[in-house]
C-alpha cells in the first residue's frame, strides 16, 4: 500500500478544510480500514475473529456553526451535501446515506441541535473488502462525539455505528469491522469474542513472512449481495437444529458432531459447519502466529477459504482464481477470500524472499485470463481510531 502517512493526510486535509469553510477545523477524527486474518462471518453469529487495522485511514475534520446548518464535503467523491436537523431523509448516494444516517443517530440519540462543518476523505480503497465503510460511520460519529464534548465511550460509538448498518441502511452485519477499527493497537493482533464484545491484544512472532492483498478489483456491494441471506440461513439453520435436537443451543455450544443431525439439509449444514470450523481457525491461528509457525498460518488460510467457497458460498469466480494462481507460486504460504465476499481482496502470507516475484506474477496471470489490472500490494499494520485537537 502506498506509505502516505496520517500525519501527510492530516496536513492535506486541514488546507482542503480551510479553503472549503474559511475556518480551521476544531477536530480531526481518524478511523482506519482493516483486514481480517481468520474469522470471517462469525461475528454475528456471537464467534471469533483476529482482525487488524492497516495503514489506510478515513479522516472527518469538523468545526461548530451557529445554526443549524450540517454542510459536508466529501473529498474522494468531489461533491457536497448541505441540510438541516428538520431535514431528516435518508436519501441520495450510498455514501450520502453513511454520512446522513450517523449524524442522525447522533442527533436523535443526544439531543444535538447545532450544526456543523465536515470535510471526509481518506486513502482507503471504496468496496473491496477493507471497511471503508465502517471507518467512515466510525470517522464521523467520533468527531461528532468530540465535537459536542458527549460523554460517549469507544464501546458506544461502536454499538452506533453498528445501528447504522442495521437499523437504518439495512445491512445485518455483526460488529468486526467497526471494532477493529476503533480499538486495534499497532503491531499487535486483536482476538475478539463477539459473544460478550471483549478481546485481548497479542504480538506476533511473524518472521520473513509478509502480508500481501490481492484485489480482484470486483467491488462488493454488500446491501445488494446475498450477505444478508446469509445471516438468515445461520440463524434458521440454528433454529432448524434446534427443533430437531429438542434443545436450545447457540452457536458457542454446537459441534460437528451435533450438525451431523441436520446433514441432510445441505445448505444449513453448511452454514454452521463454516462457522464451527472458522471459530477453532481462530484459536489455531493465535497460537500460530505466537509461535510463528507460517505454515500452519497458512494452512489455515487456505482451510478458510475453502471453507467460505465450499460451505459458505460467498467467492467468486475471480478470487478462486487468484487463490488457485497463487498456490503455485513460489513463497505462497496461504491465502483467503477476505471480508464479507462476493468479491474483493484475497489476504495471503509470502515468504518476503518471493514478495516481488509473487505480485508481478499475480498480477500478468490475472490479466492474462480476465483482461484487466489488479492491485497486489503489501500492506502494513496500524493503530485504531486517533482523535487530533486542532
Amino acid at each position: 500500500m502506498d506509505r502516505i502517512s496520517k500525519n501527510n493526510l492530516i496536513q492535506d486535509y486541514k488546507i482542503q478544510f480551510i479553503n472549503r469553510f474559511n475556518e480551521l477545523p476544531s477536530i480531526v477524527s481518524i478511523a482506519p480500514g482493516r483486514v481480517n486474518i481468520i474469522g470471517e462471518h462469525t461475528d454475528y453469529n456471537k464467534g471469533l475473529a483476529i482482525p487488524a487495522a492497516v495503514n489506510k485511514w478515513i479522516l472527518t475534520l469538523a468545526s461548530l456553526r451557529k445554526d443549524r446548518i450540517i454542510n459536508v464535503f466529501s473529498l474522494n467523491y468531489k461533491k457536497t451535501l448541505r441540510f438541516s436537523y428538520d431535514q431528516s431523509n435518508l436519501n441520495g448516494e450510498l455514501w450520502e446515506k453513511y454520512v446522513k444516517a450517523s449524524i442522525y443517530l447522533i442527533k436523535e440519540k443526544y439531543n444535538v441541535k447545532k450544526g456543523f462543518n465536515i470535510l471526509i476523505g481518506g486513502n482507503i480503497p471504496i468496496g473491496f473488502g477493507l471497511s471503508s465503510s465502517a471507518a467512515l460511520e466510525v470517522s464521523i460519529v467520533s468527531s461528532i462525539v468530540k465535537l459536542f464534548a458527549l460523554n460517549i465511550d469507544n464501546y458506544e460509538i461502536l454499538k452506533i455505528c453498528n445501528l447504522i448498518e442495521n437499523k437504518i441502511l439495512g445491512i445485518k452485519s455483526g460488529f468486526l469491522d467497526q471494532y477493529a477499527s476503533i480499538f486495534s493497537k499497532k503491531n499487535q493482533f486483536l482476538l475478539i469474542d463477539f459473544k460478550n464484545l471483549n478481546h485481548e491484544y497479542f504480538k506476533s512472532n511473524i518472521k520473513n513472512g509478509c502480508w500481501i492483498l490481492v484485489n480482484s478489483m470486483v467491488e462488493r456491494k454488500l446491501i445488494f449481495s446475498d450477505y444478508n441471506q446469509r445471516v438468515l440461513e445461520c440463524s434458521d439453520a440454528i433454529n432448524f437444529l434446534n427443533q430437531k435436537i429438542k434443545q436450545k443451543l447457540n452457536f458457542n455450544s454446537i459441534n460437528i458432531e451435533i450438525i451431523k443431525e441436520i446433514k441432510h439439509n445441505k445448505i444449513f449444514y453448511n452454514r454452521l459447519l463454516h462457522i464451527i470450523t472458522e471459530n477453532q481457525r481462530v484459536f489455531k491461528m493465535k497460537k500460530a502466529i505466537l509461535s510463528g509457525d507460517l505454515n500452519l498460518i497458512g494452512n489455515l488460510l487456505n482451510q478458510s477459504h475453502d471453507s467460505l467457497a465450499n460451505n459458505y458460498n460467498v467467492s467468486c469466480n475471480e478470487i478462486d482464481f487468484i487463490i488457485d494462481i497463487s498456490k503455485k507460486e513460489n513463497g505462497f504460504l496461504g491465502g483467503r477470500i477476505m471480508g464479507g465476499g462476493f468479491g474483493g481482496c484475497t489476504i495471503n502470507l509470502i515468504d518476503k524472499k518471493y514478495k516481488k516475484e509473487f505480485i508481478s506474477n499475480i498480477k500478468k496471470s490475472f490479466y492474462k485470463k480476465y483482461g484487466y489490472d489488479i492491485m497486489v500490494e503489501e500492506f502494513l499494520f496500524s493503530s485504531g481510531l486517533s482523535i487530533v485537537k486542532v
